[in-house]
């Protein structure tokens, strides 16, 4: 959703040149009372010397906007902007609405070049951060919210966007990463609340999950199953829920809340009063399934309403909030190293989660085996195609002639970011080997779409998660780059946990050589062969065996709680 505004400042007043206060009022009360028709009469009336005015083109593009008119509003800010290219207010919504046409470099030009006199502008900065972000500049996105944040001017918004931006780095660093945690958690610590915590009073077998994603998400899709299975073994799991209820009524949700022993809807409870429904639940465990995600609540795991607190699934890296006691890994997504620098880990013997069984939709023949040309896809959400990507995938198929790259995102799937991820492909040929799905809610007809690729290419540093245990399922193998932090090291876990490890790339040259030999036509039978075993090996994997993951989870919640009472 857009959001636009009209300031009306002593500043606004200033540029407006030869119009008057009484006008202005005019025009205000008019426009608080959503009384645009008149407004652009008032206009009308205006002299042309006053019609030529930055703050009237702008007043223009926005009624033009709210009417949804967003190439006559698009016109109207960029008039505003050749009167004044530092005109803030059309700049920024200039750059608001440029979203739609996905005109990123356009827009970030504008920005930059304002950001050139005025370095120290908030709302610039922002919009400088979240352009590049949306555009796949991921290190311009990072520079932009560090500034930001650096200055001193922020909300904890943007402090969660900068930390969370840092896993798509491909120069991540665990020592910056970390100071901003520290930073974030700095602030939480001023908003506190102490509990008295009695361990007898708490029943070490209650569990409790906070989440917004307890629905139709990656989330709720590894959970169904595993809370069933953690019910077997005495535990009592316990939602908390903060996904609006009224949006999300689908027969899966029913299912996933049926899954557990207790569902508590919390949407509309702030930080305090979640942290004392929790304590007053009495449960020994919590789960975060959120990190530094939109709409997290770590504030509540900063109060620590129970004994202790877990991190896990949600997010694949470390919080560094103090009050959260564990972080849940597996020997794969955290090197020993890693384990000593940063939070204590529960490592799970093979795998850091399990995702619930999928239906058994038919697995095709190779699709190279018929189509006469070998086709690669990727069905990862849009954002995590940065640059650095699309230039290692241009390479792949400018080696392979008249191979395919098959793409498909629930996320930013609008034309208009097609063509943009078009513009940015480097391919020596027609656009024709670039194939757009379009996402399918029926989850049969979304596995069916992966019987029309040959191998799923991994995003990096940011991994696929759920993409890849459902393209594994269908039987399609996925070639993965090995990072160096938890979100560029799960699919790593995953082809480890399958004994693929010709399917691991060391380094970029690794990752493009490996899938060039994976295409030659002298592997092709080799491929289909394994196409047609792979869901047979991953069901008997740590992939897709919720009941392993509980058993392991649940022994090691056993020993810290018995380590506690000891």
């Amino acid at each position: 959703m857009l959001s636009f505004s009209i300031q009306w400042t002593s500043h606004l007043k200033q540029i407006i040149l030869n119009l008057d206060d009484i006008f202005t009022k005019k025009i205000e009360d008019l426009y608080k009372k959503k009384q645009f028709e008149q407004i652009k009469f008032e206009i009308s009336n205006l002299e042309e010397k006053d019609k030529k005015n930055p703050f009237i083109y702008n007043l223009q593009g926005i009624i033009e906007t709210l009417n949804k008119n967003f190439d006559q509003a698009k016109s109207y800010f960029q008039s505003a902007l050749k009167l004044d290219q530092y005109y803030i207010h059309s700049l920024l919504n200039l750059s608001r609405i440029s979203y739609l046409d996905k005109d990123f470099q356009n827009i970030i030009n504008l920005l930059k070049n304002y950001h050139k006199k005025n370095p120290e502008n908030k709302e610039v900065l922002v919009n400088l951060a979240n352009s590049s972000f949306t555009a796949g500049f991921f290190e311009d996105a990072l520079y932009f919210h560090k500034k930001l944040v650096d200055s001193g001017k922020f909300e904890i918004a943007d402090l969660t966007a900068l930390i969370f931006l840092f896993n798509y780095s491909s120069d991540y660093s665990e020592e910056i990463y970390k100071k901003y945690c520290k930073l974030y958690d700095d602030i939480l610590s001023n908003r506190k609340i102490n509990y008295n915590i009695n361990l007898k009073d708490h029943d070490k077998f209650k569990i409790g999950f906070l989440s917004y994603d307890l629905k139709e998400h990656s989330v709720g899709f590894f959970l169904k199953d595993f809370i069933k299975e953690l019910k077997k073994r005495n535990f009592i799991p316990i939602a908390f829920n903060l996904a609006d209820t009224q949006k999300n009524k689908s027969n899966f949700v029913s299912e996933l809340k049926q899954s557990f022993i207790e569902w508590y809807d919390v949407i509309n409870l702030q930080d305090k009063d979640l942290s004392n429904f929790i304590y007053e639940k009495k449960i020994y465990f919590l789960i975060d399934l959120a990190g530094y995600t939109t709409n997290n609540r770590l504030q509540v795991f900063k109060n620590k309403p129970v004994p202790i607190q877990i991190s896990w699934l949600g997010y694949c890296n470390k919080t560094y909030i103090n009050e959260i006691d564990y972080m849940i890994a597996d020997p794969y997504v955290l090197s020993e190293k890693e384990n000593k620098t940063g939070q204590k880990l529960i490592r799970l013997k093979k795998i850091w989660n399990s995702l619930s069984k999928l239906n058994e939709v038919e697995i095709n023949e190779l699709p190279a085996l018929s189509n006469k040309y070998f086709t690669f896809g990727c069905f990862n959400n849009f954002l995590k195609i940065s640059d650095e990507v699309l230039d290692i995938w241009s390479q792949i198929l400018n080696n392979i002639p008249n191979s395919r790259l098959m793409l498909k995102s629930s996320v930013n799937a609008d034309k208009n970011y097609k063509s943009y991820l078009l513009k940015r492909i480097k391919i020596n040929l027609n656009e024709e080997r670039i194939i757009f799905l379009n996402y399918e809610k029926d989850k049969n007809k979304n596995l069916e779409q992966y019987n029309k690729i040959d191998i799923t290419l991994d995003t990096f540093p940011y991994n696929g998660n759920t993409t890849s245990f459902e393209s594994i399922w269908m039987g399609v193998p996925v070639l993965t780059l090995k990072g160096n932090n938890f979100i560029s090291r799960c699919g790593y876990s995953i082809n480890k946990n399958l004994n693929l490890e010709q399917l691991i790339a060391k380094d970029k040259k690794d990752y493009i050589e490996k899938a060039i030999n994976l295409a030659s036509s002298s592997n092709l039978k080799n491929l289909n062969t394994l196409r047609n075993s792979l869901r047979k090996k991953a069901m008997v994997s740590p992939l897709f065996n919720t009941s392993e993951l509980a058993e392991n989870f649940s022994k090691e919640l056993i020993k810290i709680s018995n380590r506690d009472h000891s």
